[in-house]
């Protein structure tokens, strides 16, 4: 047997890659390297299992050679090669192969077997987005390919996925409306929604939204773990910048904003903040849109602007439930910052966050609003 071989150091062949189905590639974890003169190489983690090596004779009409490698490099190199998912399209492409000719006769299309299918298919994506710790699952069609992207740390990146899954982004962004609770025939207008999933055991709260672009829906789903709180630790925030954090959230009055662009962690930061100040003699209430994180001992409203619940409407209504503490999810507007402001200086403690691209631009940010400036002496 020869030395064992690194898959990202070497060229792949082409022809390799067709000589055998990706359920089986999937099923044995093997890796096709090279086809030449009827001889298919194959990478295994135990080259030493003949009726393995028989079964991928007789699948891919060549002899096999196997060669050794790491089961990581082969499983790397499939979701590389193949795709995330690349056996459930395949099995997706071959059952609508078989309706279209049924339909041909009877002119009727069972989908339950490609709705199967895009279930199992989904939830692909979503674990292996839990897996990467992304924040964010980009869906996005264009002309002649559905793009799947990963937001991580900021970053977004492709997701391998076969190259058919475009002839599913229909079934595709329908399973996530219906999973959603929202209306599958409207295709036309944005919508948002969300659900839950159960992924290893934990439970995650998923935010979708969608959008109507040229070829179709996009959409966006937003991973967020409902049960696990960041401590401050976790979230790097140590030593003097701990310190000074923690006169901050200990005043009995003011207001704190978190700044910082989409995705920079000012909602995480947030309730870790919350977490840290809850306790038995003090009153926490919320108003966010949408709820993102269950905390226990705090009153949180959800606001709905179409029934006529603001943000600002909803503070109003606070202030008669004697809060201690009070969390806006965000200040987006004048009527919303004045009574925020109002509230820290009748000795309210107030948590909030503003889209801006640095602290030093929440000042700016909040006199654009309309704020006057002698109302934000900084701490």
């Amino acid at each position: 047997m020869a030395e064992p071989i690194s898959l990202k150091s070497i060229t792949i062949s082409k022809e390799a890659l067709t000589r055998l189905p990706a359920k089986a590639i999937n099923h044995y974890k093997i890796f096709p390297v090279k086809y030449e003169n009827g001889i298919l190489t194959v990478a295994m983690s135990n080259p030493w299992e003949i009726s393995v090596l028989d079964d991928l004779a007789m699948v891919a009409h060549a002899h096999i050679q196997p060669v050794l490698a790491g089961e990581k490099d082969i499983v790397e190199a499939i979701r590389e090669h193949y795709g995330l998912g690349a056996e459930t399209i395949e099995r997706m492409m071959s059952d609508t192969q078989m309706m279209t000719a049924e339909a041909a006769v009877t002119e009727s299309i069972d989908e339950s077997s490609s709705e199967a299918s895009i279930s199992q298919f989904l939830n692909q994506i979503l674990f292996q987005a839990h897996r990467d710790s992304a924040t964010d699952i980009h869906i996005e069609p264009f002309g002649d390919e559905l793009r799947i992207r990963y937001r991580i740390d900021g970053v977004l990146y492709d997701a391998q996925v076969p190259d058919n899954i475009r002839f599913f982004k229909e079934v595709l962004i329908s399973r996530i409306k219906i999973l959603s609770n929202l209306n599958i025939a409207e295709k036309r207008l944005p919508q948002d929604g969300r659900f839950k999933v159960k992924i290893d055991n934990t439970e995650m709260d998923l935010r979708v939204s969608f959008l109507p672009t040229s070829f179709g829906e996009s959409c966006v789903i937003r991973l967020l773990n409902t049960f696990h709180l960041y401590n401050f630790e976790e979230l790097g925030i140590i030593g003097p910048e701990r310190k000074h954090l923690d006169v901050l959230i200990n005043k009995p009055h003011g207001i704190i904003f978190l700044t910082g662009p989409t995705g920079s962690g000012k909602t995480t930061t947030l309730y870790s903040c919350l977490a840290a100040v809850n306790a038995e003699d003090t009153k926490i209430i919320t108003i966010e849109d949408p709820v993102e994180y269950q905390l226990k001992g705090v009153v949180q409203v959800q606001a709905n602007s179409g029934i006529g619940l603001t943000f600002a409407a909803a503070l109003r209504s606070i202030l008669r439930n004697d809060p201690d503490v009070i969390m806006i999810g965000e200040v987006r507007d004048f009527e919303t910052a004045q009574i925020a402001i109002q509230m820290s200086l009748t000795g309210h403690l107030v948590f909030s966050t503003l889209h801006t691209n640095d602290a030093a631009s929440g000042i700016t940010r909040l006199i654009d609003i309309g704020i006057e400036p002698l109302l934000l002496n900084l701490y």
